[in-house]
């Protein structure tokens, strides 16, 4: 009996083609990622003793994100929000319910989210996230708007 390798090859490939289309079709942030502390800028505010990322899918082209940060005191913060990425505002759950805000997400590229923040209705805070081409490093450029200035670079890593 003689194997055609050709049509081996292509019968692979027709079978594996689904796989790679669905793997490019998943968000890249998706996944739970850890502060790098010593390769983030802080800027003026407090460094946080840790700090955890998580992004999920919530089905129906919208995502969802939790922060939670462990502040030096012990002291526990956070926020989440379900979004897409129509630059449409969504509610931040928060725990300083203080403060109503919403953030709305832009997509620029496969790898590069581009994010706004309003309080009011009044912009507060612009940034970007994105990621390393071999999807294991998260960074995160915040421009804090208003009266003290508050930039910062936060890096996070993949959670293996």
């Amino acid at each position: 009996m003689r194997i055609n390798t050709r049509k081996i090859v292509v019968a692979v490939f027709a079978l594996l083609l689904p796989l790679v289309a669905s793997a490019q079709d998943e968000n890249p942030f998706i996944g739970v990622w850890d502060l790098d502390k010593p390769d983030s800028n802080f800027g003026s505010s407090a460094v946080p003793a840790n700090m955890i990322r998580t992004y999920a899918d919530a089905g129906d082209g919208a995502f969802m994100y939790l922060l939670v940060t462990i502040n030096e005191d012990g002291s526990i913060g956070g926020s989440s929000a379900t979004y897409k990425y129509d630059n449409q505002e969504n509610t931040i759950a928060s725990l300083n319910p203080d403060a109503q805000a919403r953030i709305s997400y832009r997509k620029v590229n496969e790898k590069t989210v581009e994010y706004t923040v309003r309080v009011d209705g009044l912009t507060t805070q612009i940034g970007a996230k994105s990621i390393t081409p071999d999807g294991s490093v998260l960074t995160i450029v915040i421009q804090n708007l208003g009266g003290q200035v508050n930039n910062q670079i936060l890096k996070f890593d993949r959670r293996r």
